[in-house]
This record gives structure tokens, sequence and C-alpha cells, in this order.
């Protein structure tokens, strides 16, 4: 029954007919809910140990906290979702979490940057995305059923709308798993489960009272005791200000996966299918506007080819304009591409939604942006030549590598791009492989 509209089902009270309106379902919380709630706190604690892998990355408690934090939420995850047929693609996500969580436990990822801390944040920002998107793709609340064109508002639902919605679902599951133990066939009551409370609590003031008479009667008793103490009491205040900090984190970090599997995959279809039919509302704008517009771009790259020609190919003949170094000339050529190739995927992706025929019905504009696509190929193929000479001169760096991953994440963008105007299928899904895979290998360097 759609939620919207009101039940048929009427009662007449003094002549008056009036809709008998659906009961609020009670909450109720599974045990595998409840099992990782209480989890989910030495979760968080933990969480607060990885980011010491870099700074101190010879000490194996480190590397064994990161883990288990690893291991831990995906176990968590394969707990909650169980029921959830695996979908092929969360194989690939999941691969690239193991990837990121080997590149912090070997201290890698040089790439990045030549500092701790420059090659530490990203890694960690990568692994968290990573982890964040494989549980999405394994629940199976991907607005398309996979990674693609929603790609925005999946990511909206998967880092802030899902987390936050069920941000304490926590402290409910606990309660009524709390409440639960007391009476299982009726509802449960806060009065029982508050009374249960100051039992124990009462019960456990009384319990440190004799442990107390009993360390104070017997050395031995008393020396075993107190090293247990020191083991397990807060020594310092970054302990507390870690406690009061893991709380929110765990709470996040629950909220993300119990919450994710309470999110209905049906309605989460039909919001994706709602966004796509607004999409089409889109298709207004005459498409020979688009013509002239992308008929413009190209004569102006063409151009630029032609007039620049000697700054433009001057590395596949090893010759520099005047007035460049080979570091000016490289950094130049790859700042411009990325600008160029910002300008171009925007055009295209306004030629591909907003004309009043779909793009393949159009040949003129298929072409059109097929040359497009061309033209900003060349750029990418420019850009590798002087970086390549770059490299010649100078020698290999890390940082150098990351900008020819770039260089070919763009250029696999446009054979993508030019793989969906041929053949009509989706592309932005493999491309968002490509990306995620070939990043996450970058960061083993």
């Amino acid at each position: 029954m759609d939620e919207n509209k009101l039940p048929e089902v009427e009662t007449t009270a003094g002549g008056i007919s009036a809709p008998i309106l659906p009961k609020k379902p009670r909450f109720s919380a599974s045990k595998q809910e409840i099992l990782a709630a209480l989890l989910c706190y030495g979760l968080a604690w933990v969480w607060f140990d990885i980011f010491d892998v870099f700074e101190r990355g010879g000490d194996w408690k480190t590397k064994l906290w990161l883990t288990v934090f690893a291991v831990g939420y995906v176990a968590l995850a394969e707990l909650l979702h169980r029921d959830v047929k695996r979908p092929r693609e969360s194989w690939i996500w999941l691969g690239c979490v193991a990837v990121l969580t080997a590149a912090l436990l070997l201290r890698r990822g040089n790439a990045l940057g030549t500092d701790i801390y420059e090659k530490a944040a990203p890694l960690y920002f990568f692994l968290h995305v990573f982890a964040i998107w494989w549980l999405l793709s394994r629940s199976g609340r991907l607005c398309e059923g996979e990674s693609g064109r929603l790609l925005p508002y999946d990511a909206l639902n998967a880092f802030i709308v899902f987390p936050f919605k069920h941000f304490f679902l926590r402290i409910r599951c606990l309660w009524y798993g709390l409440a639960s133990l007391f009476d299982r066939r009726a509802r449960p009551k806060t009065e029982t489960v508050v009374w249960s409370c100051a039992a124990a609590l009462v019960a456990l003031a009384l319990f440190v009272k004799a442990v107390s008479l009993l360390m104070s009667a017997d050395e031995g008793f008393d020396a075993l005791l107190s090293g247990l103490a020191d083991r397990l009491a807060f020594k310092t205040e970054f302990d507390v200000i870690r406690l009061f900090f893991s709380l929110p984190v765990g709470a996040y970090v629950f909220g993300l996966l119990a919450g994710t599997a309470r999110e209905d995959r049906e309605r989460l279809r039909e919001r994706g299918a709602a966004i796509q039919k607004g999409l089409r509302e889109l298709r207004r704008v005459p498409e020979k506007i688009y013509l002239v517009v992308l008929g413009l771009f190209t004569l102006l790259y063409l151009a630029f080819f032609i007039l620049q020609g000697r700054y433009l190919f001057g590395a596949f003949t090893r010759t520099l304009p005047e007035g460049f170094v080979v570091s000016r000339y490289a950094r130049e050529g790859f700042f411009e591409l990325c600008r160029v190739m910002a300008v171009n995927f925007v055009l295209l992706w306004l030629v591909a939604r907003t004309p009043r025929r779909p793009l393949r019905q159009s040949r003129p504009l298929l072409i059109a942006s097929l040359a497009l696509l061309a033209e900003s190929m060349i750029f990418a193929v420019i850009a590798a030549s002087k970086l390549w000479l770059y490299i010649d001169c100078f020698g290999f760096t890390p940082k150098r590598l990351q900008s020819a991953w770039l260089i070919g994440v763009l250029f696999a963008g446009c054979l993508f791009a030019a793989y969906a105007i041929l053949t009509g299928k989706k592309s932005f899904r493999g491309w968002m492989i490509f990306s995620a895979v070939s990043l996450s290998l970058l960061c083993l360097y």
C-alpha cells in the first residue's frame, strides 16, 4: 500500500465517516543488530589507534589494530547484510579496501607524497571512501542497483543521510535488547529496566566493597588485583578524550552499517527512477544550439593545435618553446589538460542530457561529440609527452607517477564516454571501477 494514501477502511461515528489511520509499527531489533551495537563500541575505540600506523609503523600493535578495525568492519557488515545476495561489483570495492589496508600496513603511498602525513592523509581518506562505498554495493542500496551516473545521490546517502538518519539507532537497539531480557512475552516496560539497572548498580557497589576488603586482608591478592587495575584504568587525559569521541564515532559507524540495512531497496530504486525522470525533463534545448557550440569548441581547439603546434608538440621532437624550461613546460601541460578536460566533460554532460532528442538519435550531434572527445584525447597525449620528456631529463619521481595516473584516468574517461556514445550502453560504472582499482594499486608504490 502506498504510504501517501489513506486506507479505504472507514468507521462511522455520529454519522461522520473517518478513515482508520494505520498504527506505527513498534520498534524492534534483531539479535544481529544488538550484537553489532555492542561490538561497535570496541570498533570505535580501535578506530583511534589506526591513525598511528604511519607514525609508529614498526609497532606491531598499531598494525594489529588497523587489521582488527578493517576485519571487524567487514565482518559486522556481512553479519547485518547476510540475507542480501552479494553483487559481483562488491568484490571489486572490497578488493580496493584490502589493497589500501595493505598499503597502510606496509607504509606505502609514496606516489601521494614524501612526508609521512602527506602520504597517510590521502590513504586514510581513500580507505574510508572505499569502505563506505563497498558497504553500499554489498547491501544493494545503490539507487540503480550498481554504481553509475547517480553517484552524487548515492554518495549523499552513504556518507551523510544513512548514518545520521540512524545516528541513535545503536542506543535504541541496546535499550530494546536490555528490556527484552526481562520480559520476552510482553512489551518491555521502562520501569522494569530502570529498577533492574538500579539493582545492578547496588550489586556492583557491594561487589567493589567486597573486593576492597579482600585486598586489605591479603597482600598477594592485593598485588594481583592492583596490577590488573593498572592495565584497565584510564591513565591519561587522552584516554578520557578518546572515550568521549569514540561514542559519536561508534554511533556513526553503527548508523551506517545497520541503518543501511533498514533502508528499503525498492524505495531507493523508485527515487533513482524519479531522478532519472527529472533529468529527462531537462531535454528542452534545440539540438542546433549544441551543434553550433560543439562546432565552435572543435574549431577553437583545432586552431589552437595549428597555431601553437610548436608549443604543444615540442616534446615529441625534444624542442622547447623560447623562454621555457622542461619543468615549467611539463607542469603547464599537465594543468592545461586538467582545465580543458573539466570544461569538455561538463559540456558533454549538457549535450547528453539537455537536447530535445537523445544524443544517439541525432547523427550530427553524435559526430560533433566524438570530435570533441578526440581532441580531448589529443590534449591527454600531449600532456603525457611533456611529462615523459620531464622524466627523461630529470628522472622518475613518485609525484610524476601520480601525474601520469591522472592523465591515464582522464584519457580513459574519454574512451569510456566515446564507447557510451557509440553503443548507447552505460560506461560510467566502468570508468569508476578503473579509476578506483588503478588508484588502489598506485597507493602500493
